[in-house]
């Protein structure tokens, strides 16, 4: 895989991102008003593993995280105001995907990811393919953009092999018969009956397809592997102040090694938008289990 550099003039990036490569923007591929950053630039983040990031949720239009939370009446307007730019630049270059995608969180990583000290699932100097506990996707695919806005130090990522070569290789060792073999049994389908029942009843629950209970489990077991860690092939990236970069993190295996002061929007791309849908992780699993995972 590799880092693969942007041209605006009417390409179609799908492609490239599918398949796996990062696409790079070295100038920053869109302009964020400074006065966003020199909010952002003063912000504490609270720093217990339960916050990895500040937050900011567009459809409540509300932030977490913060250290200190009567920064929110600065911070929410600077984190609404970036959320708006990306989400703007990422449906300028990705038409396609932007008719369909459901607009997830945007983040701010303010924390030094050098010796970070978290649990190991939470763990970002680990590779893992990303996965979300309250949010499932169904069989629909995580885009992220990610923008440099430390003025001074680079990011610095490692990847490996995509899904595409990881899923084949390694998901029956992870455990995915068991999964598939569970959505077919009775007890499955009357579990998420009532879970979607409660669900809209208001509840806490969250109601998952058998493809993102696999892939979260999935996302703990490839931190914990420490075979795959030491030996799987592993890209190195260094990301410099001002660059933006888009990937699939749920197609590409990512760590973060170092890098301070990051900026992310993710995006849920529906499967059916994919310039090639059989790329899709949850294809590549439905194939291997000879079964649907996302109803």
């Amino acid at each position: 895989m590799k880092l693969h550099y942007a041209d605006e003039a009417g390409a179609d990036y799908r492609e490239v991102l599918e398949r796996g490569d990062i696409l790079f923007f070295p100038a920053g591929g869109f302009a964020m008003p400074a006065s966003v950053r020199a909010v952002l630039m003063g912000t504490a983040q609270d720093a217990r593993a339960i916050h990895k990031n500040i937050s900011y949720k567009p459809g409540l239009d509300r932030v977490s995280g913060l250290a200190d939370k009567t920064e929110a009446a600065a911070v929410l307007p600077a984190m609404r105001e970036y959320s708006r730019c990306a989400l703007e630049f990422m449906a300028r270059i990705l038409p396609d995907y932007a008719r369909s995608w459901k607009v997830d969180y945007a983040s701010f990583r303010s924390i030094e990811e050098k010796g970070r000290e978290l649990p190991q699932n939470k763990r970002n100097d680990l590779l893992h393919i990303d996965a979300f506990p309250t949010r499932p996707v169904f069989g629909d695919l995580i885009l992220r953009c990610f923008t440099n806005v430390n003025p001074e130090q680079s990011r610095e990522w490692i990847t490996s092999d995509p899904f595409a070569a990881l899923g084949p290789d390694l998901a029956k060792s992870a455990g995915l018969e068991s999964y598939a073999n569970a959505s077919a049994s009775a007890l499955h389908k009357l579990r998420r009956s009532v879970t979607r029942t409660l669900s809209h009843a208001g509840l806490p629950v969250v109601d998952r397809s058998p493809y993102d209970a696999f892939m979260l489990h999935f996302h703990d077991w490839l931190k914990g592997n420490s075979e795959y860690q030491a030996n799987c092939p592993k890209y190195r990236f260094v990301l410099p102040p001002g660059s933006t970069w888009l990937v699939f993190t749920d197609v590409v295996p990512h760590a973060v090694l170092a890098g301070r002061l990051a900026m992310e929007q993710t995006v849920i791309v529906s499967r059916g938008s994919l310039a090639n849908p059989f790329r899709a992780p949850s294809a590549i699993l439905e194939r291997i289990a000879g079964r649907e995972l996302t109803a």
